[in-house]
């Protein structure tokens, strides 16, 4: 995780200990609410940038008249929604921008989509075997019960930051040289495309809002129980045949789903 120096940056969060702004406690609308649209608005216009640092609760708590449980509520969910980074034993700061995943809505990869925004992707092979897909996964990629699969644990990082954990299921048969292949630091669908000649045509992807398990926890360095993004992702060659089913967690401090709708009528 991305550690800050305070003292080699200006703290402009201390100016929220001397806003005018004040908490309306005539209306209905939660106090840890208003707190937390002050800081966001704060943070959306530039006034506070990344790596400041958010003055301690009990500072808060006396500037803006409130309890400290009122105070404490308002962080967490800015930390849950990525616009603050809590780091133990240090304090609270204001996080680095998400990362877009866009690449969801169009026919590229996680790798290339952040090598494509000027990221510097790494990976991490936590495994790579053949061994048998299991009902569910045959299932999804229409796979006789004595088939095999190649299985690949990756973890991805940016700017050593794990984004990341996937879970690829490939039919053997398919491309059996990736057993052969480094997939470091590469896109898989591009090594499938160069050395088997499967080519990427399309993909059924559904997401879903969850919460990190205890797994999750080592290999995304988050803490348990952290908003995560859970994708499924079923992809097809241009033949139409599956070529992958693979299973996705990122982590949701750390990046969004943004989605354009456009009305063709």
């Amino acid at each position: 995780m991305e550690s800050y120096n305070s003292s080699e940056k200006t703290n402009q969060a201390e100016k929220l200990l001397n806003d005018e702004v004040k908490l309306d406690k005539s209306t209905p609308i939660p106090l840890y609410f208003q707190l937390k649209e002050i800081i966001r608005e704060e943070i959306e216009e530039g006034s506070l940038t990344p790596g400041d640092s958010i003055p301690s609760e009990r500072e808060l708590a006396d500037s803006f008249e409130v309890s400290r449980p009122t105070i404490r509520q308002a962080l967490k969910e800015l930390v849950n929604e990525g616009l603050l980074d809590r780091q133990k034993g240090r304090g609270t700061y204001v996080a680095e921008p998400k990362i877009n995943y866009g690449f969801i809505q169009k026919l590229i990869t996680f790798y290339d989509d952040m090598v494509k925004k000027g990221y510097k992707p790494r990976t991490r092979i936590l495994k790579k075997e053949i061994r048998e897909p299991g009902k569910g996964i045959a299932s999804r990629l229409e796979l006789a019960s004595d088939a095999r699969v190649i299985f690949l644990h990756r973890v991805r990082t940016i700017d050593e930051v794990p984004i990341v954990s996937v879970m690829n299921f490939v039919p053997h048969f398919l491309c059996p040289a990736l057993m052969e292949e480094d997939l470091e630091d590469k896109s898989l669908y591009n090594v499938m495309a160069e050395k088997c000649g499967i080519i990427f045509h399309r993909a059924d992807i559904s997401l879903e809002p969850v919460i990190a398990e205890s797994y999750d926890t080592e290999l995304l360095e988050v803490e348990e129980g952290s908003p995560i993004h859970l994708m499924k992702n079923l992809s097809y060659s241009s033949e139409g045949i599956p070529m992958d089913y693979f299973e996705s967690r990122f982590r949701g401090d750390r990046g969004k789903v943004r989605v354009k709708l456009v009305n063709n009528k």
